[in-house]
């Protein structure tokens, strides 16, 4: 079974040219939450955590040991990165001679695999019953999220990126996802990859959960103490 450890950026879909523009209507307050535009200030606001207003920027995978890769939009275009996703995924399911794929995040159920496909289904990347299979339907997952729920009451809340790898001792990532967000428009990219690279510790988890098994339900509540003490809280991909 191949192990594919997996992390996406994501930002709303606007021209560079739209987003100054927007920034600048919504500091002068001149849009808002309650302005005639309103949808145009929730998908500057939010349009990074929907597929259908915020596109994929960067795609982080590693396969079991091997290297890290990265495929950036800003190199390349949306629509050629995730083809190149694509082909992995099929390139995948062929060497594995029937073993089933395992993807392995954070959230990934809730949102990168979700966000990929719609991404992909808007390209017509392959027909939506195979991208359906191939990346909604086929694959194991493991998501630390999801796996963290009964320690955590069943509830979703607070169980963070950055929660879950304090209770587990390894660094967090000291910044939000969505700060990224200005880095990609001001074309900042090395800011972005800077961040992939804090918050990519996925095979590390793993590979310490696999030997020593997951933390207690008290040492998860412990974690989360001191994320809301310490962080200022935002999407629950954060």
């Amino acid at each position: 079974m191949a192990n594919l450890f997996l992390d996406i950026e994501t930002v709303p879909d606007f021209s560079q040219e739209e987003y100054f523009l927007i920034k600048n209507a919504i500091e002068r307050g001149q849009l808002d939450r309650n302005s005639v535009n309103k949808d145009l200030y929730w998908k500057f606001e939010r349009g990074g955590l929907s597929p259908f207003e915020g596109k994929v920027i960067l795609i982080t995978y590693k396969i079991n040991d091997g290297h890290v890769f990265r495929l950036k939009e800003w190199e390349i275009g949306e629509q050629q990165i995730l083809k190149q996703f694509y082909q992995l995924i099929l390139d995948l399911e062929y060497r594995s001679m029937g073993d089933r794929l395992q993807v392995i995040g954070h959230n990934i159920l809730r949102f990168d695999l979700f966000f990929l496909y719609e991404r992909m289904k808007y390209y017509q990347i392959d027909d939506v019953k195979w991208l359906h299979q191939r990346i909604i339907n086929k694959p194991e997952v493991i998501d630390f999220l999801q796996m963290h729920l009964p320690l955590n009451e069943l509830k979703t809340k607070g169980l963070r990126h950055d929660v879950i790898m304090h209770a587990y001792n390894f660094p967090t990532k000291t910044t939000l996802g969505s700060e990224e967000v200005i880095h990609y428009y001001e074309k900042q990219y090395k800011k972005i990859l800077d961040y992939s690279e804090r918050e990519f510790i996925y095979p590390e988890l793993y590979e310490k959960i696999s030997k020593k098994g997951m933390i207690s339900p008290e040492a998860l509540k412990e974690a989360i103490r001191w994320y809301e003490k310490n962080q200022q809280p935002n999407s629950i991909k954060s």
